[in-house]
């Protein structure tokens, strides 16, 4: 008998030795804090003893003798507490650690080297009081006789029992075949024209040759045995012993990708019940079908007989024809009350199959579902190797583990959290020393608790450190270019804290392994967005941090409100709606930008309108705008619309490739609608920053008769659509032809076909900012003696001798920009120029 084939379950075996790594990982915290009791012990051997058993079984030896080995060291520290030393205990971290490694190269091209583990490990009995014999490794001919002794399950019998309980079958739906449907729309008039006897009788034909139509079958239906290609035609072989060359495969095969979801059972049986409700659902349709036939036909015999009535009325007396005429009405009731009798089933049936399937795309969703466990188990180790590197004492707590989130969103916030993990150790809690200074107990609280609300899953982080400083913020961000001493003066609390987020920002002078880099925060903050989350900050100085991210439990279907400006409709996430309220006397304008007071927060407003619309869309203009407030990152923003037209369920799309090599800014994704348009989904977050960067809205100018009007081809390069549109719309009105670029690549193209008098630029930028820009542009020999300006938001002295430095003739900071000077700076470039030339 040939040896059982295992080789389709190792992928599987590589899922759950992980998914058991993560419970070794949260038992070992314990152990090493002493809260580990001896059933939690025991839990460690037989998590060790699993994976060695299943690694042995599969003939993946290293991990085998590896998890040997582990099992191996708890069935001694278990009998000996002597043998419980932290070296011992550090031993078994990393020997969790290389499993870790091992169990991430499937293909085993790096496999783990026992005996070096071996040697590793007696070197940690030796601080043991009584030293033991490190456990020998088991070779490859004892491998059968270490499963019979250690395995109590027989694997062979459960992966037969679990083949014998599953039973796939494929789902074939046919659609009917057009000789089967019955058309309405083709009836025209002429259809209940006057017709004779002999036209009727062979209609009537024609309607039974309809109604017996036998369907052809679908292209799934069977075939006979004696039709069908399968076996061997020569007559010598036995036809119930088929050879398996002449079985022809299906096309639709894919090789499985080796990733496996771990899927509630009962969540698959009820899958399984909708669709069986729905193949059921499949004979009320047919019936429904046969119903509306007899009703067309009884319809159209009806018509027949009142046309043959009302050919003969002449010859009736008056008499006859109220008889006829009252049996004909009766008769037209009747088919009144069997049609309504029809609507009223065929309504309920469609509300039904509603339900069915909005029941069934929720039961496919939360197949995709997974508790937050399955990360939250790895926190304990990230917090205890944090700590110790930071020498601080944390312990760590735990709630709401259970609360389920996409599969594929949860995967991606792990390194979230470590981040938030990381920034809270190394820059919330205190030292022990400093702790007791001000009359903390020495180790500090970490607490991540996560809770589901409707559709959305808060998780938050909280530490008991020592808070955030918004003014030290303020400075830090201000000295690293993070932001302007301008806008770092506008800012309140809650905006100053959200600083953090930039990227850039480090309180850290030196970099070490846990901070200092400027990025880590910023990571939280992508990754979030591109999740279409959200973060919020709550600090008190000296108290404690807290962090609260939101998300929607899934990422694909989310209930957006759709609203209109001018005659573009566009989406907004639902979850990122704070309030909507009426644009009034609360909205107001502060230094060049329009704001709104909301709890005490000034909300900054951006009108959209000004961009979108034509002169020919004036009449859409609504006289009482909308504001929808949005939350987001860096708290909120006002977006002002002319109408809101509804809160409906919708299936997010991922951007056109085209737009997201642009990375767009202010777009979050798309959608199709009912009526099936493509809708844009607004990024809250990227119309702030578009309207933060841009210029006053509100900015004119007015060209005196008596100014020489220069005939410049300007090219502006900003990846802001408002300002880009303001800023295009201003030298415009001075007189100026311009064409816009989204960014530097963009800019290039550009002006590799077409020459232009003078360049303005933006500095951040996607693909290629302003400073490569400039640095590019004059590198090329054709446009050396290009006028090039830079508007930008960034303020610093350091950036403005770079730009200079790099070629540029002039900069100009958009939050400060005057119709006037620009109009000067301009003018005094391209004189200078002209003088050089």
């Amino acid at each position: 008998m040939a040896d059982f084939d295992f080789s389709s379950f190792i992928a599987a075996f590589f899922d759950e030795a992980r998914d058991i790594l993560s419970a070794i990982d949260t038992s070992l915290v314990q152990f090493e804090e002493g809260v580990l009791d001896d059933e939690g012990l025991i839990s460690l051997r037989r998590n060790a003893h699993t994976i060695k058993g299943s690694a042995l079984m599969l003939g993946i030896t290293d991990i085998g003798n590896a998890g040997h080995l582990f099992e191996d060291i708890m069935e001694d520290l278990i009998k000996n507490e002597s043998h419980r030393t932290e070296d011992m205990i550090q031993f078994l971290f990393e020997l969790r650690d290389t499993l870790e490694v091992r169990l991430g190269d499937i293909d085993g091209k790096n496999p783990i080297d026992v005996d070096q583990l071996h040697a590793s490990y007696a070197i940690a009995m030796k601080q043991t009081e009584t030293p033991k014999p490190a456990p020998q490794i088991i070779e490859k001919d004892e491998v059968k006789a270490e499963v019979k002794a250690d395995v109590k399950l027989d694997v062979v019998d459960e992966v037969n029992a679990i083949a014998d309980s599953i039973n796939i079958e494929d789902f074939s739906f046919s659609q009917p075949e057009d000789d089967d449907a019955i058309i309405m729309d083709d009836m025209d008039d002429s259809t209940f024209s006057l017709i004779d006897d002999d036209e009727l009788k062979a209609l009537d034909k024609e309607i039974e040759r309809f109604e017996t139509v036998t369907p052809t079958p679908s292209q799934g239906a069977t075939e006979s045995i004696e039709d069908a290609d399968f076996f061997d035609h020569d007559p010598k072989d036995n036809p119930f012993r088929p050879h398996l060359d002449n079985i022809e495969m299906k096309a639709t095969q894919q090789k499985s990708s080796g990733h496996f979801l771990r899927i509630d059972s009962q969540r698959l049986e009820d899958l399984s019940n909708h669709i069986i409700e729905m193949s059921a659902e499949k004979t009320h349709v047919v019936k429904m079908e046969s119903d509306f036939r007899q009703i067309f036909q009884d319809m159209r015999h009806l018509h027949s007989a009142w046309r043959r009535f009302h050919s003969q009325m002449k010859v009736l007396s008056v008499t006859e024809q109220e008889k006829g005429m009252s049996l004909f009405d009766k008769a037209i009731a009747s088919q009144l009350d069997q049609s309504k009798f029809f609507l009223n089933n065929f309504q309920d049936n469609i509300q039904k199959r509603d339900i069915i399937e909005k029941e069934l795309r929720d039961q496919v969703l939360g197949l995709m579902l997974r508790p937050l466990d399955s990360i939250f188990s790895t926190f304990p180790r990230a917090v205890r190797d944090t700590a110790k590197r930071a020498k601080k004492k944390v312990k760590l707590i735990i709630s709401g583990e259970f609360v389920e989130l996409d599969q594929g969103v949860s995967e991606q916030l792990v390194e979230v959290f470590v981040h938030l993990i990381n920034n809270s150790i190394a820059h919330g809690f205190e030292t022990p020393e400093e702790r007791a200074r001000v009359g903390k107990i020495e180790t500090g609280q970490l607490t991540i608790h996560a809770q589901q609300l409707g559709n959305e899953v808060k998780v938050r982080v909280i530490d008991d450190g020592r808070g955030i400083d918004p003014h030290f913020v303020k400075k830090i961000a201000v000295e690293r270019g993070v932001t302007t001493q301008y806008e770092a003066d506008k800012m309140d609390t809650a905006e100053a804290l959200e600083l953090i987020f930039r990227p850039g920002f480090s309180t850290r002078d030196n970099v070490d392994s846990l901070s200092g880099r400027g990025i880590g925060m910023n990571v939280v903050q992508d990754t979030l967005r591109k999740l279409t989350g959200n973060i919020r900050i709550q600090s008190t100085i000296g108290q404690g941090t807290v962090f609260e991210v939101s998300l929607p439990v899934s990422i694909a279907v989310q209930h957006a409100l759709i609203f209109r400006i001018g005659m573009q409709r566009f989406g907004l996430l639902a979850h990122m709606v704070e309030q909507v309220v009426l644009y009034d006397e609360h909205a107001n304008k502060s230094e060049g930008h329009h704001q709104y007071e909301y709890q005490d927060t000034k909300v900054p407003l951006v009108d959209l309108r000004q961009i979108f619309l034509n002169t020919s869309d004036e009449e859409y203009v609504s006289a009482e705008p909308t504001i929808i407030i949005a939350k987001h990152i860096e708290g909120y923003v006002g977006i002002i619309v002319d109408e809101l037209l509804e809160d409906t369920e919708v299936v997010v799309r991922d951007l056109d490739p085209y737009l997201k090599r642009y990375q767009a800014p202010g777009l979050i994704g798309n959608t199709i609608i009912d009526d099936s348009s493509v809708l844009m989904l607004i990024d809250p977050y990227g119309i702030k920053e578009m309207g933060r960067t841009a210029p006053d809205q509100d900015l004119s100018y007015e060209v005196d008769e008596t100014t020489n009007i220069l005939d410049l081809k300007i090219l502006l390069v900003d990846d802001s659509l408002i300002a880009r549109s303001i800023e295009s719309s201003l030298l415009e009105s001075m007189g100026f032809d311009v064409d816009t670029a989204i960014d530097g690549m963009d800019a290039l193209d550009k002006m590799s076909r077409r020459k232009y008098d003078v360049l303005i630029t933006d500095l951040e930028m996607p693909r290629l900012d302003g400073f490569g820009l400039v640095r590019r542009v004059r590198g090329n020999a054709e446009l050396n003696d290009l006028p090039i300006m830079v508007i930008s938001t960034r303020e610093s002295k350091e950036d403005r001798i770079k730009c200079l430095k790099d070629g540029a003739n002039a900069y100009m900071i958009k939050q400060q920009l005057k119709p006037e000077a620009l109009m000067e700076k301009i003018t005094e470039m391209v004189e200078a120029t002209q003088k050089a030339s």
